[in-house]
């Protein structure tokens, strides 16, 4: 009973998450300028830059042994916020550093230009505290507090692109989501960081945290940069209508792998964590695959047969590719998902440099082989998408099977 009731608490969590985001992709995609929505995932990617090289690793060892319960619960938050604040400061800063040039250098729109890209870069660096807390809450199983603060960053955004200040803008966006970052930072770190500062406690270097920094600097860095450029390298190649198009599609496959991914992470994950043999852990991987993945596997074969009529519900028909793109995009997406599992398995178990490797099988491999093909369309990005995951989901099944990882301890 306290499973199904768990779960259904974090399904009701990633379904307001979404619905929030789709309210506010809608109002993008109805805006004068429909490829606002690409340009604002390129935004948002420099975003996930600065705050995901923590919230990837950092994020990932917290939940993990906040879901164990072996450790002090505030020493380890406040450990956490500092490795989070350091990384992030330090990816924040050589971004800032960077981006001004980038676009010049390599010939692509990879970052948005001028302000709105510095904006973005410190609307992550701010989120990075909210987002620390929320990967706590998740080890906990706290889904309520979750949903609190899921509800407080999309709110002012949704109300932002409402139109009821005018037209979707670009920079005002970034700006509330700055005042919005900020405000939930304040609230949340600043009493622990004020004691850790003080001095109290063992060193936050010594935390174990500092064994998720690899993995979260890899996922972190390489995923948003290499999803940045993969978008630059089609609008080079075809056009941002092109990229709207699948990026569109991403965001309603995330009806999916958003749930069902974020199930894993929410539900699997500390199941995992807390596993005190290699018996249990792999127990549980295979009811993670038979629960999650099988069922999303026919749901994405709907929402192939069905795309003529969700796209344009929550976009527009501007939004609709080919049937032969759209199926191998929706195919990666099924190998991505099953690709999470074992990872999510390589977390919970530790092995974090082995995290760290596979990284480079993942969205940089999908970046690599748009830019290195002599043709491009949609239809060859989708196969570029979904060889990339069949080669990322062997990797990282044949590595939770075959290399050693650390256990929960039993209970004594």
């Amino acid at each position: 009973m306290f499973v199904s009731k768990n779960a259904a608490i974090a399904l009701a969590l990633l379904i307001v998450s979404l619905a929030t985001r789709a309210i506010f992709d809608k109002l993008l995609a109805l805006s004068p300028d429909w490829t606002l929505v690409a340009h604002w995932a390129q935004a948002q990617s420099l975003y996930d830059l600065t705050a995901a090289v923590s919230l990837a690793g950092v994020g990932q060892g917290l939940a993990v042994f906040a879901a164990r319960r072996g450790e002090n619960e505030n020493r380890l938050m406040r450990d956490g916020l500092m490795w989070g604040f350091v990384v992030s400061g330090v990816a924040a800063v050589a971004l800032l550093a960077v981006a001004p040039t980038l676009n010049a250098a390599v010939g692509r729109e990879v970052a948005p230009p001028g302000e709105a890209g510095a904006l973005a870069i410190v609307a992550g660096l701010l989120a990075t505290a909210p987002g620390l807390f929320g990967c706590y809450w998740q080890g906990r199983l706290q889904r309520g507090r979750m949903i609190l603060l899921g509800l407080a960053g999309w709110a002012p955004l949704a109300i932002g692109g409402s139109g009821l200040f005018g037209a979707p803008d670009m920079k005002r966006l970034l700006w509330i989501q700055i005042a919005t970052q900020s405000a939930l930072a304040l609230a949340l770190a600043a009493p622990l960081l004020r004691e850790r500062l003080a001095g109290a406690g063992p060193s936050w270097r010594d935390s174990p945290l500092r064994r998720y920094v690899l993995a979260g600097v890899s996922i972190g860095l390489m995923s948003p940069a290499s999803t940045l450029w993969a978008r630059a390298e089609l609008a080079h190649r075809l056009s941002w209508d092109e990229v709207a198009q699948a990026q569109a599609l991403w965001r309603t496959s995330e009806w999916v792998n958003g749930i069902a991914g974020g199930l894993i992470g929410l539900v699997f994950l500390p199941r995992m964590a807390a596993a005190t043999s290699r018996l249990l852990f792999h127990r549980e991987l295979e009811r993670t695959w038979r629960v999650l993945c099988l069922p999303a596997a026919l749901v994405y074969a709907c929402l192939w047969a069905t795309q003529g009529v969700v796209i344009p519900f929550l976009y527009s028909d501007h939004f609709l590719m080919s049937a032969a793109a759209s199926a191998l995009f929706l195919a990666g997406d099924t190998l991505r998902l099953a690709s999470w599992v074992p990872l999510h398995g390589l977390f919970a178990t530790e092995r974090t440099n082995v995290v760290a490797v596979g990284e480079f099988l993942s969205q940089p491999l999908f970046a690599l082989l748009l830019t290195v093909m002599p043709q491009s369309s949609l239809t060859i990005a989708g196969a570029c998408y979904a060889f990339t995951y069949v080669v990322y989901l062997a990797f990282n099944a044949w590595c939770v099977f075959r290399v050693q990882g650390r256990y929960a301890p039993a209970a004594a």
